[in-house]
């Protein structure tokens, strides 16, 4: 067992424990919303990681702590704004406030920074989601407006690095 949390690439070898991680996180947390998540099989995740990982404006990042995954980070081009990547992450409960949420999200910044062709990197946040919230702001995301996820009150926000 690795000692060091790694950050790589997630590639169709792991796309067996992406949707398991996927499918235990979405028990642990009710920000978790990953559409259709219970139908997807693992040969459709194996397309979708390699799918993603043919495009320079898309990117999945796994949080490894030898062969467990203890978060995800992904990127992916929004359909109503295709030159904005949507940041999303997640993160294995008994993992939360140990910094992997940041850690991801320092790695999609450095992504976006040097490799990716988008303009400009979002996200949306449940409001109840304080933790998430302050995370995202230490990371340089600002408000810039709200929104309705699912039925509840987000925070619409955009990633501005200071320079």
């Amino acid at each position: 067992m690795a000692d060091e949390v790694e950050i790589k690439l997630a590639t169709a070898d792991d796309a067996a424990r992406v949707l398991a991680f996927l499918r235990q996180a979405a028990t642990e947390s009710d920000a978790v919303t990953v559409p259709h998540l219970a139908q997807v099989t693992v040969d459709q995740e194996k397309q979708n990681i390699d799918l993603i990982n043919q495009f320079d404006d898309c990117v999945i990042m796994l949080a490894m702590l030898g062969e467990e995954i203890l978060g995800i980070v992904t990127v992916m081009v929004l359909e109503s704004q295709p030159t904005a990547g949507e940041l999303g992450v997640v993160v294995a409960k008994k993992y939360w406030r140990n910094g992997i949420g940041c850690l991801l999200v320092e790695e999609a910044e450095y992504w976006f920074d040097n490799y990716s062709s988008l303009e400009s990197l979002v996200l949306t946040v449940f409001t109840t989601n304080t933790p998430a919230i302050k995370l995202y702001q230490r990371c340089h995301f600002v408000q810039t407006g709200t929104t309705t996820e699912e039925g509840r009150p987000a925070l619409v926000m955009e990633y501005r690095p200071t320079k």
